[in-house]
């Protein structure tokens, strides 16, 4: 028996570490080598190696040929499109923002909040050349974005703090860092209804977005409309937000959420 335990911590331990190495990959560094990811994780080179090695039999992770760095395999792939399939609010949501994204013309995004991220689940990318591609699986920080501020403006004080860290990172140069601007700029946000974002996170990129409710009347997504800053601007927006709006009541209500 002992034996049997001392085995199931050390699958639990192997697990834990597997996770903690494709966590490493992200968008800004889809390709990593081994020193970089053991100096990551705190595993030990000889051990990184041999968990990427399992890993790439399994697909879910390659090794480029020439710089001899890894990525995420496709085997990860079929394992999201499950989970993506069985969301009942991409069935709902796909075929009303598909109108949206006609009128707009610009690419329509439904994301989820996941820990202290905004991860985008749907999307209709723009079909104009310059445009802002919404990938599925992208995930984007709380305080400096149109979805992740919807998200904030929803929660209550003490939910905002834990996800929070006391100094707001700053992506550029629109970024609001400061907590008490940016607790200002929340319940505006809450009392309108919609949050806009220029050039906070990126910039040359604008969105604005809306929120998503369920039966419970809980916030459980949001949508959004971004684009190159220097088309979306203030006025277009404001063209836009009705659309929006219209299109959040739509698929908050196929929800089961009611106002009354």
């Amino acid at each position: 028996m002992p034996k049997r335990e001392n085995n199931s911590g050390t699958a639990i331990q192997t697990i834990r570490r597997a996770c903690s190495i494709l966590k490493c990959f992200t968008e800004e560094n889809p390709e990593l080598g081994v020193t970089t990811i053991s100096q990551k994780t705190g595993i030990h080179k000889s051990s990184t190696s041999r968990i990427l090695s399992s890993l790439q039999n399994e697909g879910f992770v390659e090794q480029n040929a020439q710089s001899s760095k890894y990525r995420l395999g496709l085997g990860l792939v079929s394992l999201a499109g499950l989970v993506l399939e069985r969301l009942e609010l991409r069935d709902v949501a796909q075929p009303i923002i598909q109108k949206l994204a006609r009128i707009t013309q610009e690419t329509i995004n439904i994301s989820v909040l996941k820990e202290d991220e905004s991860v985008n689940i749907e999307n209709i990318n723009s079909p104009q050349p310059i445009q802002h591609i919404g990938l599925l699986g992208r995930r984007t920080p709380l305080h400096c974005t149109s979805t992740g501020k919807i998200f904030l403006a929803y929660m209550t004080k003490d939910e905002r703090q834990g996800l929070l860290d006391e100094t707001l990172k700053s992506y550029t140069q629109y970024t609001v860092t400061d907590r008490k601007a940016l607790e200002e700029d929340l319940e505006k946000i809450r009392r309108q209804g919609y949050a806009v974002a220029h050039q906070e996170f990126k910039e040359g990129l604008s969105a604005v977005a809306a929120p998503l409710f369920d039966h419970n009347g809980m916030v459980i997504a949001t949508i959004s409309i971004s684009g190159p800053t220097y088309r979306m601007k203030k006025d277009k927006i404001e063209t836009y937000l009705p659309y929006l709006l219209e299109t959040s009541e739509e698929i908050s209500s196929k929800l089961g959420y009611s106002k009354l």
